[in-house]
C-alpha cells in the first residue's frame, strides 16, 4: 500500500528540482505583481486588488500574496491614501495595508513554536500586530459586504492571543458574508488547534463540519486533511525528531485506522466529483495528496498530485518529515512514480 508516504526511502537532495514554494496558484498576473511589488512598484498591487472587488476568494488570495511581497513597505502603502482616494480604491489600500502589517509582524515573530520566541521579540510582534486593526476595520467599513478584512483580522487575533469571544465574533462576521471562504476556514482551524490553545477534538470537529457544509466540488473539504496534518505535527513529528522510528510507525498505524481512511476518501471524493475551478485548488490538492499518500491510498494521492506541477505548498509538506517542503514533496512523487 505504500503506507506513510516515503518513509524509509532516502531522497538525494541534489536531485530535487527547484520547486516554487508557497506560490500555489494559477494566476500569472499575480506572479508578475508579486515580483513587481517586491521591487517597490506598488501600482501593480493596487491594480491586482482592484480586479477582485466582486470575488472574495481571489481577493483573499491576492492580498495575502501581495502582503507578503510588500513586507517592509507598509509605510509606502499608507502614503498612497489621500483625501482624494475614492472609497473603492481606499478599501483596497486599507485592506492591503492591514494585511502587510500582519505579515511584517509575523516575520518579526518567526515560524518557531512559542517557547522559541524571546520575550522582547514577542513584545515587538504584538506591538506591530496591533497596528493592523484600524486599517482593516476601516476597510470593512468602506466595503461592508467584504469578508476579507475579517479573514485577515483572524490572524491578528491569533497572534495577539485574544480571548475566544473576540475570535468567535470575527468568525461570525466572516460567516455572515461568505460562509465557505477557504482561507477563513484555514485560519479558524488554526485557532481551534491545540498548538494555538484549542484542542485536537475541537479542531477535528470543525474540519468534519466544514466537509459536511462544503458544496460538492468545493475544495473546502481539504480542511479534513489539514486537521490531520496539524495533529501529526503535534503528536507524531516529535517521534521522528527523537529518532523513535518504531514508535513513529506504531503511531501511524494506530492513527490511520480504516474509519479514518474512509473519512478522508469520502472528503476527497466529495471535492473531486463535480470539481469546479477555485483559487485554492493547488493548496487543497497538496493537502489531500500528502495525507492520502501518508495513509496508503496511492491511487487518490496520485490523482491529487499528478497535476500540481512545480508549485509546492509549504503546509503540509514541511510537517511530513525532516526535510524541506520540496524534499518531502519530491520524495512522495518518487514513491508514487510521478517523478
Amino acid at each position: 500500500m505504500g503506507l506513510f508516504g516515503r518513509r524509509g526511502r532516502a531522497v538525494n537532495k541534489n536531485a530535487v528540482p527547484d520547486y516554487i514554494v508557497d506560490r500555489t496558484w494559477h494566476d500569472m498576473a499575480l506572479d508578475v505583481g508579486v515580483e513587481a511589488v517586491g521591487e517597490g512598484y506598488l501600482a501593480a498591487g493596487t491594480a491586482l486588488l482592484g480586479e477582485t472587488r466582486k470575488d472574495p476568494e481571489l481577493r483573499a488570495q491576492r492580498v495575502e500574496a501581495l502582503g507578503r511581497a510588500a513586507v517592509g513597505r507598509s509605510d509606502a502603502i499608507a502614503a498612497l491614501l489621500t483625501e482624494e482616494t475614492a472609497d473603492a480604491a481606499a478599501a483596497d489600500l486599507l485592506l492591503w495595508l492591514g494585511r502587510t502589517v500582519i505579515e511584517e509582524a509575523w516575520r518579526i515573530r518567526g515560524d518557531g513554536w512559542a517557547d522559541s520566541v524571546s520575550p522582547d521579540r514577542f513584545k515587538l510582534f504584538h506591538a506591530n500586530l496591533l497596528n493592523a486593526r484600524d486599517p482593516l476595520l476601516a476597510a470593512a467599513e468602506l466595503k461592508p459586504e467584504d469578508p476579507v478584512p475579517w479573514e485577515a483580522l483572524q490572524w491578528m487575533a491569533l497572534g495577539l492571543e485574544l480571548g475566544r469571544d473576540a475570535k468567535d465574533s470575527i468568525w461570525r462576521e466572516i460567516g455572515k458574508r461568505v460562509p465557505t471562504l477557504f482561507p477563513a476556514h484555514w485560519g479558524r482551524l488554526q485557532i481551534l488547534s491545540e498548538k494555538w490553545g484549542g484542542s485536537h477534538e475541537e479542531m477535528f470537529a470543525f474540519a468534519r463540519s466544514s466537509v459536511e457544509a462544503a458544496p460538492h466540488g468545493h475544495p473546502l473539504t481539504a480542511m479534513l486533511p489539514l486537521a490531520h496534518a496539524e495533529y501529526l505535527l503535534c503528536e507524531r513529528q516529535p517521534l521522528l525528531e527523537r529518532r523513535f522510528s518504531r514508535a513513529y510507525v506504531r503511531f501511524s498505524v494506530a492513527h490511520y485506522d480504516s474509519g479514518t481512511v474512509r473519512e478522508l476518501q469520502a472528503a476527497s471524493d466529495k471535492w473531486e466529483n463535480g470539481m469546479l475551478p477555485h483559487p485554492r485548488d493547488l493548496e487543497a490538492h497538496h493537502l489531500f495528496g500528502a495525507i492520502l499518500a501518508d495513509c496508503g491510498d496511492d491511487e487518490r494521492a496520485r490523482r491529487h498530485l499528478a497535476g500540481v506541477g512545480d508549485r509546492v505548498h509549504g503546509v503540509p509538506w514541511e510537517y511530513m518529515g525532516g526535510g524541506s517542503a520540496g524534499q518531502e514533496f519530491h520524495g512522495t512523487l518518487e514513491r508514487l512514480r510521478l517523478a
